[in-house]
């Protein structure tokens, strides 16, 4: 696999998995350039895994504080709310994982999803927001957030797009909204980069690990930068631009499927 390919995907991964815009688009875009075996094996797995470790390495600050204050039985804590804010997407995930890869990857679907998931981000960052901090997220919004963070199975969505809007319709900060959406993603990322590890190793295809260890590692420089820049400029810059680059995505997608 050439060094172009690997940086391509590495950082289509690293963006496209924390900015609110659809992975799945970028992937299908991706797909008619380079080979989709190879995108198979180093995005969905050893990528996944880059943006995983980048997103643990940033908030680990939030994250080290949290484990030596945890409590399981406490609502208040930051770990319990991302547990509970993850179960609805890894148990609905499990039942229509075969029918969403049946049915619903299909560029008219991503398109569609691309345009209308944009135009609702626009509506939500119109709406009232306040400035706590992540931490000050109910448990039962986090719950709530961790439903509608089923929507991002449907292809086109985008995980961090769907769990933002969720928040600032909640009248959350955009920044306070992103920022739980990011953590928000390490129960989800480590599950998936698990399984897929595990499908691997039972597998009998021969991996280059060369190759997946540079996708892994540009996913984690491209994944670390672009939360810290997203964090750093989104309550200055809104989502608007966000919003524009969906619609135009989708407008193209519609283009090639028709």
């Amino acid at each position: 696999m050439e060094v172009l390919q690997i940086l391509i995907l590495s950082i289509m991964q690293g963006l496209t998995e924390f900015l609110p815009i659809s992975s799945s688009a970028h992937l299908i875009i991706a797909s008619s350039v380079l080979d989709a075996e190879i995108q198979s094996v180093t995005v969905d797995i050893f990528a996944h895994g880059g943006s995983l470790f980048a997103v643990i390495i940033y908030f680990r600050s939030e994250l080290s504080e949290a484990l030596k204050n945890y409590n399981f039985f406490s609502g208040d804590s930051l770990l319990n709310k991302l547990l509970i804010g993850s179960l609805p997407i890894l148990i609905v995930g499990l039942f229509f994982r075969d029918f969403i890869s049946a049915h619903l990857r299909t560029l008219d679907v991503i398109a569609i999803s691309t345009i209308f998931f944009g135009i609702l981000l626009w509506v939500a960052d119109r709406s009232t927001k306040n400035n706590s901090d992540y931490e000050s997220v109910s448990f039962k919004h986090a719950f709530f957030i961790g439903l509608i963070q089923c929507l991002a199975l449907i292809p086109g969505t985008s995980r961090s797009a769907i769990t933002i809007i969720c928040a600032l319709f909640l009248s959350y900060s955009r920044t306070t909204a992103s920022k739980f959406a990011f953590l928000l993603g390490i129960p989800t990322l480590g599950i998936i980069f698990l399984s897929e590890i595990v499908v691997i190793s039972t597998s009998a295809s021969i991996i280059n690990w060369l190759d997946v260890s540079l996708i892994c590692i540009f996913s984690f420089i491209t994944s670390y930068l672009t939360i810290g820049i997203f964090l750093n400029l989104i309550e200055r810059i809104g989502f608007i631009p966000f919003v524009i680059y969906r619609l135009f995505l989708g407008l193209f997608l519609l283009f090639l499927a028709y």
